[in-house]
């Protein structure tokens, strides 16, 4: 009775051992700042900000470095010259580079690729072309002009138009049309995640690693994969009717198409006007590869945007297709996984593709 009564006593002191060093340690050198600035009906990066971010539970603890302007850059971000060109990157999350460290996004390997440029990364998550083209304003009343623009277009961005952004045409001002991030910004995180970071940490690492293990035995063994469809992306391969009514209401699809085209044509009007070069860029998410294109393409509706010499359209979906038909873990080589966001792999060859067309 008293060996049993010691094994449990050990397990105890050592239990609370371990959580003791992890709550002190959460609170002290594993407590870090977010670099997300919230405000009423409006969010952006914090200036000269050192922090880091985990985009959600399966995904990895990335730095965040920003500058002056509040702009995303990398620990090896050289300082910006006056005496440089400069060329703007717009997007959203992927643009951002959630996930990833910023040195292998696909805008840290722009940026080291432009060296003798001055790159300047606008992205944000779910920010869209009405959030783009505010930022592209008051840059420009700023005496900041680019040689080049490159705008990276996602799914999310026709819904995101139609439902979150609202730009108003008279005052050049962009806002939110819900307060709801800058209320959640003021609460609390929950009492195990904010004190034992640890512990949550190495819970994810194993879960993720187990579903990860999971999923490429599915596809090896037996030529199955699990391929994340989602609300905002859907509308490629779903008739507009069958789209979730929660969300697409109000004929959001359509409302979302007008206004974005209608931003994109006045960066386009804007890039003409001062002599940019304007370049839209598109790209697949994984449900796109798998699932096509056949009721709404993307690819058409930009090559469309992009006629009459509005921009010039990189279409990287063909050069992931063709990894696609070629690579059988296609969809683990180049997404987080069961997410449409992309992994390192992802970012090189959306990168490799973007410059390939830059210098045709």
């Amino acid at each position: 009775m008293k060996r049993i009564f010691f094994y449990f006593l050990s397990i105890f002191i050592f239990l609370f051992f371990i959580l003791t060093v992890d709550f002190l340690a959460s609170n002290t050198i594993l407590s870090y700042k977010n670099c997300f600035k919230y405000e009423e009906f409006y969010y952006e990066l914090k200036k000269n900000c050192e922090g880091k971010y985990r985009f959600k539970k399966s995904f990895p603890v990335v730095q965040t470095i920003t500058d002056e302007m509040g702009l995303r850059i990398g620990k090896k971000s050289l300082t910006k010259k006056e005496n440089k060109k400069n060329i703007f990157l717009f997007g959203d999350s992927f643009t951002y580079g959630v996930g990833i460290e910023f040195e292998k996004t696909y805008a840290g390997l722009i940026e080291k690729e432009f060296s003798d440029y001055n790159v300047y990364n606008f992205g944000v998550g779910s920010y869209s072309p009405s959030v783009h083209l505010y930022k592209l304003k008051k840059t420009l009343e700023k005496g900041i002009f680019p040689e080049k623009i490159l705008l990276f277009l996602d799914f999310t961005d026709l819904i995101d138009e139609a439902s979150r952004w609202q730009y108003n045409d008279q005052s050049g001002e962009i806002q939110l049309r819900s307060n709801y991030l800058y209320q959640n910004s003021k609460k609390k995180e929950k009492f195990v995640k904010r004190n034992f970071k640890i512990l949550n940490n190495i819970s994810s690492y194993i879960n993720f690693h187990i579903r990860a293990l999971r999923e490429n035995v599915n596809i090896k063994i037996f030529n199955q994969r699990k391929i994340k469809t989602s609300i905002q992306g859907s509308f490629t391969y779903k008739d507009s009717n069958a789209l979730d009514p929660r969300f697409w209401k109000d004929d959001y699809f359509s409302i979302g198409k007008q206004n974005l085209k209608k931003r994109l044509i006045q960066i386009a009007d804007i890039s003409k006007k001062n002599g940019i070069e304007f370049y839209l860029i598109i790209y697949p998410w994984a449900e796109t590869l798998e699932f096509g294109q056949d009721k709404f393409s993307w690819s058409n509706y930009a090559k469309k945007i992009c006629s009459n010499e509005n921009c010039r359209l990189i279409d990287t979906i063909p050069d992931f297709l063709v990894y696609k038909n070629q690579n059988l873990n296609w969809s683990t080589e180049l997404y987080f996984l069961n997410d449409e966001h992309f992994n390192e792999n992802g970012a090189n060859l959306l990168y490799t593709t973007v410059i390939k067309n830059l210098k045709k």
